[in-house]
């Protein structure tokens, strides 16, 4: 199958339509100067597009594009005209670098980079003359032939049910030569394309029925991702568009439009003049009388449209150079034509330096990208006959003075007489304060949640884990008050241990709190120094060495050399006594806790590790998170608030460290933070 369109019925058209699809490879200048060599491939047997030509030449309207191209670009090409698949398959392995006469489908889209239209063609019913022809149901019965790997078999035939009793052709030329010679009935093939096979070969037995069908777009392409070469493409097309060489080279291969007009004798002509001339005598005298009086009803017609017009037009002026948005207007290939003057008080720019100037070159990549991803929509939607209705977006467009700037801009595509976008209005709209009211918005709400989660915790702290300790005391305490005479020495010895135990816990939980308090508050002044950690651990560890002792677990600090911290004093102690402290509750009795300190490249590496009961990853996942508020009691019932490694964490980054756990369930913990050495 292949795809045509007839440039004398279509001159109007072949006049405006030349860009619709793939606009956004034009984002980078490239230098006209290339070195690179090119080979071309295409179709040899697509005639007048590209052919092989009797002198053994690459001749057609394609061909002359890309010659044109090549001559004002400085480009070295070479082509490699084959069959339809060949060069399908070559551009896919690499042996060319550009195919010409291929059609847009989303399928092929994902392996090649598409060009600016180059020509759009429309289809024509080539049937055998001797068949009847009513409408299009009445091909069901006949036998079409198609070209194969064409992209219209899948576009066009096979949803209108058309392919089933298909007879696949090779090449362009074998199709019409079939149907007359009455080997298939029917193709579905472009006006030109048909036309030219039918004069070269003097056929007979074939003509067109039927309207016109759904036109397709013909481009080049390039590999995915050449996007240099596809910019080179693109820019050449724009280039002899707008300078009208691409007009010429259409109209030059235009060339068929069939009169079938026979030789008048001049008798018959004379006669004919004659009538004619009688006719016109009769008529003129009335016809000159009744246009004077339209004349000047239409003149008196214009005369007030034009009045109405320059009111029309004087409001428009008055309301784009007084609006507050920016009105713009873009055309086909995204370039600005207009620009309102209020983009000059948002972002600085004159008409004059902006005009003219791509749409892509004050976006930002993300910006581009977003639409680029509309653009595909607005053709696919095209393709199918649907116009996009305008589309929002926010984007951020640079200023003058190189600051960036949000807006709201609504984009409505316009089309042609034909159906084809043929350019863009639109309004965009200053939206950089609600843009920074919406990211203060979105930090408070992430403050908010965290201040939320705060409470939380410490409501559930004071709640639960501090009313725990001071249960133990008074318990305790009623008991020694009530029973003191009544109780030997050993009962009263171990109620007091219990509540001096108590006491010591509460301590360091409401110290844990008030450290805690002070840091969300920024009231912690840190004071970092040169310490010696061996007299630091040292001195926790004879703090922590009773509620060790109570569960017979050994505490030990491994010292192998003379290690220097740089770190406050008070806030190290914090943090050792709170890893500590947490490693005794969940070793279990006759344990072991080692400290010990390892010197990296520019920080010290501290670990306190145990053979207690470990923990799962997803234990470990949340130990150091406010907000998940996860604890659980130590192997001899203690109570915890999961307090002291949140506040672990706090103080270890404060200090420009990091803190993490390794464990596994049954295996211990190590708890490792680090801290810089100087």
């Amino acid at each position: 199958m292949y795809i045509g369109v007839d440039f004398n019925k279509n001159h109007k058209m072949g006049k405006h339509i030349y860009l619709i699809f793939i606009l956004f490879a034009n984002l980078f200048q490239v230098s006209n100067i290339i070195a690179q060599e090119y080979v071309v491939g295409g179709n040899s047997h697509y005639s007048p597009f590209s052919f092989i030509d009797t002198t053994g030449s690459p001749n057609g309207l394609d061909i002359d594009v890309l010659k044109t191209i090549a001559a004002n670009r400085n480009l070295k090409i070479n082509f490699n005209l084959t069959s339809w698949d060949s060069a399908l398959y070559y551009i896919q392995t690499g042996e060319i670098d550009i195919i010409t006469g291929i059609t847009f489908s989303e399928e092929r889209e994902k392996s090649l980079d598409f060009t600016q239209p180059i020509h759009i063609e429309c289809y024509s019913i080539f049937i055998h003359k001797n068949l009847l022809f009513e409408n299009i149901s009445s091909l069901n019965n006949y036998r079409p032939m198609v070209l194969d790997k064409d992209v219209s078999n899948v576009n066009s035939l096979i949803p209108i049910g058309l392919f089933k009793n298909a007879i696949i052709a090779k090449s362009i030329p074998e199709a019409p030569s079939a149907i007359e010679l009455g080997l298939a009935d029917f193709i579905i093939a472009p006006n030109l394309l048909g036309l030219n096979e039918i004069e070269i070969n003097n056929y007979k037995n074939i003509e067109i029925k039927g309207p016109p069908i759904v036109p397709y777009v013909y481009c080049m392409a390039v590999k995915k991702g050449n996007t240099q070469l596809l910019n080179i493409l693109n820019e050449g097309i724009s280039e002899i568009s707008s300078n009208g060489e691409l007009l010429k080279i259409q109209e030059k291969w235009s060339f068929y439009e069939k009169v079938g007009t026979k030789q008048k004798g001049i008798t018959e002509i004379i006669l004919l003049s004659t009538i004619i001339t009688i006719i016109i005598l009769i008529l003129v005298f009335t016809w000159v009388r009744l246009l004077r009086a339209q004349i000047k009803i239409k003149t008196e017609s214009l005369n007030l449209k034009n009045q109405e017009l320059q009111k029309s037009e004087e409001k428009f002026r008055i309301i784009t150079e007084n609006s507050s948005d920016i009105i713009w207007h873009l055309d086909s290939n995204f370039l600005l034509t207009y620009i309102s003057p209020s983009d000059e008080r948002i972002r600085g720019y004159r008409k004059d330096e902006i005009i003219g100037n791509s749409l892509f070159s004050i976006l930002k990549p993300e910006g581009i990208e977003l639409l680029k991803e509309a653009n595909k929509k607005r053709m696919v939607d095209q393709s199918h006959g649907i116009k996009t209705p305008p589309m929002i977006y926010e984007l951020e467009e640079i200023c003058k003075d190189g600051s960036w700037v949000w807006v709201e801009a609504t984009a409505t595509a316009f089309y042609d007489q034909d159906g084809n976008i043929s350019g863009y209005h639109g309004v965009s709209r200053d939206i950089t304060e609600r843009k920074k009211a919406e990211k203060q918005l979105k930090e408070r709400e992430k403050q908010l949640r965290e201040l939320n989660s705060t409470k939380d915790k410490l409501f559930s702290i004071i709640a639960h884990d501090l009313m725990n300790p001071f249960n133990a005391i008074l318990g305790f305490s009623d008991l020694l008050i009530k029973g003191k005479k009544n109780l030997d020495s050993s009962k009263s010895q171990n109620y007091l241990e219990i509540i001096n135990s108590s006491a010591k816990n509460t301590l360091i939980l409401l110290d844990n709190l008030l450290n805690w308090a002070k840091s969300q508050s920024k009231r912690i002044v840190y004071k970092p120094e040169k310490i010696n950690l061996a007299s630091i651990a040292s001195e926790i560890i004879e703090i922590s060495s009773l509620s060790a002792k109570t569960k017979a677990i050994s505490l030990n600090y491994l010292q192998t050399d003379d290690v220097e911290v740089y770190a406050d004093v008070d806030v190290l102690k914090t943090i050792l006594r709170n890893l500590i402290s947490n490693a005794i509750k969940f070793t279990n009795p006759n344990g072991k806790i080692v400290i010990y300190a390892v010197q990296n490249l520019n920080n010290i590496e501290i670990t306190v590790s145990d053979n207690g009961v470990g923990m799962t990853k997803e234990t470990q996942n949340t130990l150091f998170k406010i907000d998940e508020n996860v604890t659980s009691n130590g192997t001899a019932g203690e109570k915890g608030s999961g307090l002291g490694l949140i506040l672990c964490k706090e103080f270890v980054e404060k200090h420009g460290g990091k803190i993490w756990v390794e464990s596994e369930v049954g295996m211990g913990s190590s708890f490792k933070f680090s801290l810089p050495s100087e």
